[in-house]
């Protein structure tokens, strides 16, 4: 076999998503990696014949297979994309010098990659000679713009004004960068490479500096024992790469002939579709049924609450998208009631306040809260729910959004499509783990008995029931039965809030409180979560934070 692995210097790779200048790309595709070898190749002229064919011999392989950080589709860390408007090349001031040379060599690929005929000869010859003349047309030109006037008059001080970057015009841009928890990453064809083939690849791997954006630092390598793949060419597959395939070099030396660097290109590609090793799909990680899209919300400004008012944030984001549809035909995934008024019996969203805990500097602080969707949204659904987003954030101003609920002062926030704050990300929330500890304690389901009694075993015989219920909880959002389950009025995180400090629930006329405890639970095998459990699930109670084993509470 042939492996390449590839180092991010930075720690960084970016790449702009080929369908969403918004996104980044990842994981790296195969073809773009090509690219940057045929890069390298033309960097010296004439190209060197030996390492030509090397590349020739790569586009003949099959799809390679990939070593990377998959826990990057979707919970990568990607920096937030903002838009940055950066002045353009303006060559509407002194004119587009190089265009008709460029021009000329468009025609010189075409005519070269044409069936051979006399006519193509002799306009291929003809074609030659005007590229030619178009190069010392270009140089005389490039001489005469590098000779500064002695007196310049005033259009040409006008113009050299307007060719300053302060006075000109700017274009939205924007730099999507994903930061993957693992810097490398090993591309691995199966045939191996005979010894020339292979010496030239090293050559060109050692010459590769760059992968995507010139920022994107990489170093690149031939190794000889690579590690396992975590994604291999699956028809079946749901991610789709782009790869390479036989004429992938004669297509980009045409395609440059043409762009020169300057026009607009696309790069010329083959779809694949991937998926995990056939052994990594005969064992699927069990994961929470609230286990899907998160829409997520920083906090900006207003006030600065802490977790235990997170119940009231989550009732004021439900309520606000509730004004929003409108009392008439609501549906049930929306409110959590049937038609009847009664509980919803399916799952249906959850809003969570999400709190800074965990770690040694926590403070408990909601730094943001997300709308939850479960796994089993059907999509028009979830498309009915974007528009009531979007409806709602219309009426906000300069992008925020407000929340305010009971005593709670206004807080501001606003959506983020990448969030930058580690509390934020689905990921930190949903592991994969087998321990999750409460950021929010459990309101059960059912009442243990008085767990705060200090008579003849009686809090004993609560807690034992309050783990049952615990346990049960766990099973009802399709979770397995955890192995054990520890319960504490105390927190068992650093930053998160004693039981005390949250407000009795559901805290309405008529409703009897439920008791509430922290836990700690250890689940037989490996989960995915988010970990949403009790009777408050659905308004961020029970939210629970995946810790390493062994960890020190």
């Amino acid at each position: 076999m042939l492996a390449i692995e590839v180092e991010l210097l930075c720690g960084r790779y970016a790449a702009t998503a080929h369908n969403d200048r918004n996104q980044a790309e990842w994981p790296p595709h195969p073809a773009r990696f090509f690219s940057a070898l045929v890069a390298v190749l033309h960097e010296n002229e004439p190209v060197d014949p030996v390492e030509r064919d090397a590349l020739l011999w790569l586009e003949q392989q099959s799809p390679p297979s990939l070593d990377v950080d998959l826990e990057a589709n979707g919970d990568v860390g990607r920096r937030e994309v903002s838009e940055v408007y950066v002045p353009v090349n303006d060559v509407t001031l002194v004119g587009d010098v190089e265009k008709p040379l460029r021009d000329a060599r468009s025609v010189v690929a075409v005519l070269e990659a044409s069936p051979k005929s006399p006519e193509v000869d002799r306009d291929l010859k003809a074609t030659r000679k005007t590229v030619e003349k178009e190069e010392k047309k270009l140089k005389k030109a490039l001489g005469a713009l590098r000779v500064a006037e002695d007196d310049p008059s005033d259009k040409d001080i006008k113009t050299a004004a307007a060719l300053l970057p302060d006075h000109r015009t700017r274009q939205v841009r924007t730099f999507p960068v994903a930061i993957p928890a693992r810097s490398t990453f090993t591309l691995t064809w199966p045939e191996p490479a005979p010894g020339h083939v292979r010496k030239a690849l090293d050559g060109l791997c050692e010459r590769v500096t760059r992968l995507g954006h010139s920022s994107s630092l990489v170093r690149c390598a031939i190794i000889d024992q690579p590690p396992a793949p975590t994604l291999v060419p699956d028809d079946d597959g749901d991610l789709v790469l782009r790869t390479i395939g036989p004429g992938q070099l004669e297509r980009l030396e045409t395609e440059y002939a043409r762009h020169q660097g300057v026009e607009s290109r696309v790069l010329p590609a083959r779809p694949q579709r991937y998926g995990p090793p056939p052994a990594a799909k005969s064992h699927r990680v069990r994961e929470s049924v609230l286990a899907g899209e998160w829409i997520t919300f920083e906090r900006t400004g207003g006030a600065r609450p802490l977790s235990s008012r997170g119940t009231d944030l989550a009732r004021a984001l439900r309520g606000a998208l509730l004004e929003q549809h409108g009392a008439e035909d609501l549906p049930g995934w929306l409110s959590g009631h049937s038609g009847d008024g009664g509980p919803m019996a399916g799952v249906h969203l959850a809003f969570v306040a999400l709190p800074f805990v965990g770690h040694e500097h926590a403070d408990a602080s909601v730094q943001g809260c997300a709308i939850v969707l479960p796994t089993a949204l059907p999509d028009p659904e979830r498309e009915r729910l974007l528009r009531l987003v979007a409806g709602w954030e219309k009426r906000a101003t300069d992008g925020e959004v407000e929340l305010a609920g009971g005593s709670l002062p206004v807080v501001r926030f606003r959506r983020v499509e990448v969030p930058s704050k580690v509390t934020l990300r689905q990921k930190t929330w949903a592991g994969p783990a087998r321990r999750f500890v409460t950021a929010t304690p459990i309101a059960l389901d059912r009442n243990p008995g008085n767990i705060r009694s200090n008579q003849g075993g009686t809090a004993q015989r609560a807690a034992i029931e309050a783990q049952r219920s615990i346990a049960d909880a766990c099973e009802r959002i399709g979770l397995p039965r955890p192995l054990s389950v520890e319960v504490s009025l105390s927190p068992l995180l650093p930053g998160v809030q004693p039981v005390r400090a949250f407000l009795p629930w559901p805290g309405r006329p008529g409703r009897v409180s439920r008791t509430r405890v922290h836990a700690d639970i250890i689940f037989p095998e490996v989960v995915r979560g988010p970990v949403i459990l009790g009777a408050g699930r659905f308004f961020g109670l029970g939210l629970c934070l995946p810790v390493p084993e062994g960890a020190a509470p």
